[in-house]
């Protein structure tokens, strides 16, 4: 065999290994050509189910893949051994989900681009048709209303001079093409002030109570400074980024719009468009792209197979399999712990009962038959009762038992003492204590209690503490506040609550 054969056979075999390697390690891949990605909780028994034993349920969200039937789903705990594997109970769409959604729509509203034909004489040279005119009825298609669950939100902002809120922050069906109002709006309104805009954005979204946020940027690109705007823009995207805030833009370049593009700073996959009906087309397919995700269950036991997943409160690999494809394998602490019932077997007791029962009827038979008659007893003789002695002095009195029914001395006095105990995550099983007046926990200070937990905000939760006890209150949190799986703005807490932050489970605890 020649050299040069032999490094062709060698390069043949390296391709070969690296085609079987690439195929061996594929992962399924969304739609959009991006990873599928699979997030999974565990959701505990609802104390107030009549089926108070069953076994708790895994939800899992799936963002991205196509949509396949429920029976295609299933979830393999890895750690088993051997594997043990569940399929799901139920799906769930994005629409039928409980992750509403907010989202801020930001506008370029400067005359050149809006457009000023209506009322700018023909002759004229600063006379432009602009885009809103087109806008509006293209936006007609666009299902504002059915951008996400019941409950999302929406808030339209403008930008020109300035930034103003066109529509506040509410149901998101008030976002409409008619609110975009007419091109008399915009008269005068020469500047382009993107970044106001966008901070703007970023502050009603960081005020709004939602699982999830989004901004859409609708502009032409620039801002009145764009060398000022480029530091600015790249702090809004780290800010962005923080606050777990998607964000999309789409450019249009109006008839007297400037050259050049500096959006793409905080969002490089801007999208650039020709015509009103291309901007249309892009916020459905950003609406597409929101939606595409789904919610799977999965039971803990399955009691007609006698099969379940192992509940000792540790952590476990768990994979979610997509019909024949396999997602990343990813960490779950499996709590709270629970065991299947057990199976009934012979009933003994019944025998052991029985025979008993038939002993004693045997005794109580003998002794009733067997007894001999004896005569007859004489009547007694009537005696005189003895006259009363002198009575007797009373005994002393033992040690009286004390009783204390609380400590500020009334049955609803301020708690003593309350704390959270986490059931999982790196600090599990240990007491935090809550003060006497506010407690704050979030993921970084100044919160009183630190929890590092991704799915958790910086200012998550505040426990609050008064005469008449513990009260918690979600104070924006972006993942919301849950106790015993009821997600809650405000919640008067009782000893052994289960509270839910992010991904961490927590257990209340106080003493009166």
């Amino acid at each position: 065999m020649t050299r040069a054969t032999s490094n062709r056979a060698t390069l043949a075999f390296f391709i070969l290994g690296t085609l079987i390697a690439t195929l061996w390690g594929a992962r399924p891949v969304a739609a959009d050509g991006g990873p599928i990605e699979v997030f999974l909780s565990v959701r505990p028994q609802d104390p107030a189910s009549k089926t108070k034993d069953d076994a708790p349920f895994i939800d899992a969200t799936v963002i991205g893949g196509a949509g396949l039937p429920v029976e295609k789903f299933t979830l393999t705990d890895t750690t088993a051994k051997p594997p043990v594997t569940l399929k799901a109970i139920s799906l769930r769409p994005y629409t039928a989900g409980t992750e509403t959604i907010a989202i801020a729509f930001v506008f370029n509203g400067q005359e050149a681009w809006i457009g000023n034909d209506d009322y700018e004489a023909e002759e004229s040279s600063a006379r432009t048709l602009g885009v809103l005119k087109g806008l509006k009825q293209a936006l007609q298609t666009v299902p504002f209303a059915n951008a996400g669950p019941p409950g999302s939100k929406g808030v339209l902002i403008v930008y020109g001079d300035k930034a103003e809120v066109k529509v506040p922050m509410g149901p998101i069906a008030n976002i409409t093409p008619e609110a975009l109002g007419t091109q008399k709006d915009y008269n005068r309104k020469f500047g382009t002030a993107m970044t106001e805009g966008i901070n703007l954005a970023l502050s009603e979204l960081r005020n709004a109570t939602a699982s999830r946020k989004a901004l859409i940027l609708i502009c032409d690109g620039n801002d009145t400074n764009n060398e000022a705007a480029k530091a600015q823009l790249a702090n809004y995207k780290k800010e962005a980024a923080n606050e777990k805030i998607q964000t999309f833009a789409i450019i249009f370049k109006g008839q007297l719009s400037e050259p050049g593009n500096v959006i793409t700073t905080m969002i490089p996959a801007a999208t650039t468009v020709t015509n009103a009906e291309g901007i249309a087309t892009a916020i459905q397919g950003i609406f597409s792209r929101m939606a595409n995700r789904y919610y799977l269950t999965f039971p803990g036991f399955d009691p007609k197979l006698g099969v379940g997943f192992t509940w000792d409160g540790k952590d476990h690999d768990m994979m979610l399999k997509i019909d024949k494809d396999e997602t990343e394998v990813q960490q779950l602490t499996l709590l709270p712990t629970w065991s299947p019932p057990k199976k009934g077997g012979f009933p003994w007791w019944i025998i052991v009962v029985g025979i008993v029962g038939l002993l004693l009827l045997i005794i109580i038979l003998a002794a009733v038959f067997g007894k001999k008659k004896e005569a007859p007893m004489p009547m007694p003789m009537p005696m005189a009762a003895p006259a009363p002695g002198p009575a007797e002095p009373p005994k002393p009195m033992g040690p009286v038992k004390t009783v204390m029914f609380n400590a500020s001395g009334s049955d609803d006095g301020f708690p003593i003492v309350g704390w959270l105990v986490p059931m999982n995550g790196p600090a599990a099983y240990q007491t935090l204590r809550l003060r006497s007046g506010g407690t704050k926990i979030g993921t970084a200070p100044p919160a009183d209690i630190v929890v590092n937990d991704g799915f958790m905000s910086t200012d998550h939760c505040h426990i609050n503490a008064s005469p008449q006890g513990f009260v918690l209150v979600d104070p924006g949190s972006t993942n919301g506040c849950y106790v015993n799986d009821r997600k809650v703005q405000k919640h008067e807490l009782v000893d052994n609550d289960t509270i839910t932050l992010g991904k961490t489970n927590f257990k209340f605890k106080s003493i009166n």
